[in-house]
């Protein structure tokens, strides 16, 4: 099969000097894209390295084609912007992986996310969205009760999350709203801070054929107190990934992640997280539905390893699955 990439590379871009400083977390190392590109032609397929929006547009302009898209392309601005790719492959009816403009949209929007979860009584921690210069009204921050964790509302890769996230106090609230709204110019996510154990779910398939791959629980090693933006960044040294080893723990994460993977009608591959609260109550934190694949440092990949599954396997599984959408 003719297959065509895109993605976004770090190197590629410069930020500017008003950027947040995890400005590049999304896009991909060359070492990520070699893997993947590695993986495919394996396969047997034909690989056209694309690269991001500018040069898709540009190659299919040229009159090219492939016969389907492998993406991994995070878009450049705005909060819809994981669907920017995408919207341009549906508009010229080219089939790709991964899910389709209105559920990246939808799962990169956390508060959004969360609201669709509650009206399906799906469990996630309580929570409000406050958009950017808003006046706080601790009367309807203050039920969600303390601590409560902040975080930037359309942002992956945990941009914008370090320990100070956790806030215990009206005075630490402000500043770190103040600080966020300040660094990505956008929506805050307030949410109750669960203290329990935390997991991703690794799910492989679409719709009725979605399965859980494996689930891994995130322990952070030494002082790291919040799985951030740093501590994914140097997980080798700050984090251990370990399977779950209890069997109702396993169905109920099982459970919630795939309905959870389900109502969002997420496609092909990604990852569910998940924490504990304070009765051990697994609750849907966020949806990743471009998921990591870089072959020994992303999450989904490391589930994969822990559950006997090859790298190449894994790419070969989530390229089926989108392959049944061609014509």
């Amino acid at each position: 099969m003719k297959i065509g990439f895109t993605y976004d590379l770090r190197s590629d871009y410069k930020p500017a000097d008003y950027a947040p400083s995890d400005y590049y977390g999304e896009f991909e190392t060359e070492e990520t894209v070699s893997s993947i590109v590695d993986a495919l032609r394996a396969l047997g397929h034909d690989v056209t390295q694309i690269g991001d929006l500018e040069s898709l547009v540009s190659f299919l302009a040229a009159g090219n084609s492939v016969d389907l898209v492998f993406n991994m392309a995070e878009g450049r601005y705005g909060r819809a912007r994981e669907a920017q790719v995408p919207g341009i492959l549906e508009a010229c009816q080219i089939p790709y992986t991964f899910s389709d403009p209105l559920t990246l949209a939808i799962c990169l929007d956390k508060g959004l996310t969360k609201q669709i979860l509650q009206s399906a009584h799906i469990p996630t921690p309580e929570y409000l969205v406050l958009p950017p210069n808003a006046s706080l009204d601790m009367a309807q921050i203050s039920p969600l009760g303390w601590p409560l964790f902040l975080k930037p509302n359309c942002e992956g890769t945990s941009k914008g999350i370090d320990e100070k996230a956790i806030v215990d106090s009206e005075p630490a609230l402000l500043k770190r709203v103040e600080w966020l709204w300040g660094e990505y110019k956008q929506s805050v996510l307030v949410e109750k801070y669960l203290p329990g154990r935390e997991f991703t779910v690794g799910v492989l398939g679409t719709d009725s054929q979605s399965r859980v791959l494996g689930i891994a629980e995130i322990t952070l090693i030494g002082k790291s107190k919040v799985y951030g933006f740093v501590e994914k960044e140097e997980c080798e040294s700050l984090v251990s990934y370990t399977a779950v080893d209890n069997n109702d723990l396993v169905e109920e994460l099982s459970k919630i992640a795939l309905a959870a993977w389900r109502l969002l009608n997420c496609r092909d591959g990604g990852r569910v997280d998940l924490r504990l609260d304070e009765n051990g109550r697994a609750h849907v934190l966020e949806i990743n539905t471009l998921p990591g694949l870089h072959h020994t440092h992303s999450d989904l990949p490391i589930i994969a390893a822990q559950e006997g599954v090859s790298y190449l396997q894994l790419i070969d599984e989530i390229l089926s699955h989108a392959a049944q959408r061609m014509r």
